[in-house]
């Protein structure tokens, strides 16, 4: 029974590296041709994070369930220490 188990946190951990990766590069991608601009770590994080808010914000109003909330409200934080490092980082250069 927890081989199964372990098998299927494996395949979802895998899922969410591999759509994470794709998210990054096409991101970066779009960014460089259509853009024509470079965009730093940070600023691909915050991209990639919004995108996660949307989708999840998505899901929850098309399943209409507010069980997905929390996982927003988790991915906020990040946004805002995002926001500030991104700033940061600005302010340097």
């Amino acid at each position: 029974m927890m081989d199964m188990y372990l098998i299927i946190l494996v395949a979802i951990l895998g899922m969410i590296l591999f759509y994470g990766l794709i998210a990054y590069f096409l991101v970066r991608f779009i960014s460089k041709k259509a853009f024509k601009l470079t965009l730093t770590k940070y600023e691909m994080m915050e991209i990639m994070t919004w995108l996660a808010v949307l989708f999840i914000t998505f899901m929850m109003i098309k399943t209409s369930s507010m069980n997905l909330l929390l996982p927003v409200v988790v991915l906020i934080i990040p946004l805002i220490n995002l926001r500030r490092s991104n700033r940061k980082q600005r302010e340097m250069n």
